[in-house]
């Protein structure tokens, strides 16, 4: 009892506090567009996510989307890649934008891609961001990338966007 005590403890001093998601989420960035990009990216990868495609022109990419069950744990691959899911599994990918919001300034924008396996159906039903049925979780995951993000890019952040 002590030992799952001490772990729930653990785990919410790791937690990110609101104020920290609201800083990231809010980040203006002085710097080359795709030099923003590519500290994202960078981020991205320190979280284990692998980068699907990449438009540098449009200054975005879109992590390679994974499989987690209902509630959120991770359904590895199996033999030869292939994952074994599950009635209300779904498959969440990231779109990570680079907005230009003033001159030489940018901000970074994460969100989720989500499709759900819903058993007898013949396609997998997607799921918007302000979908209700959308697992809280994945959400969560998208702030956790965007923190991740932020810390690769924060030495970059000025105090607020250029006034137009």
């Amino acid at each position: 009892m002590r030992s799952v005590l001490l772990m729930a403890v653990a785990c919410v001093a790791c937690a990110a506090s609101d104020a920290e998601v609201k800083t990231a989420k809010t980040a203006v960035y002085q710097a080359d567009g795709g030099q923003i990009l590519q500290l994202a990216e960078q981020g991205a990868m320190d979280e284990n996510y692998k980068i699907g495609p990449v438009d540098d022109g449009h200054l975005m990419f879109e992590t390679v989307g994974r499989f987690y069950s209902p509630t959120g744990d991770l359904q590895s691959e199996g033999a030869d890649g292939y994952v074994t899911a599950g009635n209300h599994s779904v498959k969440v990918s990231f779109i990570v934008t680079v907005q230009q919001v003033g001159a030489n300034q940018f901000a970074v924008a994460v969100t989720p891609r989500t499709w759900q396996l819903i058993a007898g159906s013949p396609q997998m039903r997607e799921l918007k961001p302000d979908d209700p049925g959308l697992p809280p979780w994945v959400l969560g995951r998208a702030d956790h990338l965007q923190l991740a993000i932020y810390d690769r890019t924060k030495g970059l952040a000025v105090a607020a966007p250029a006034a137009h």
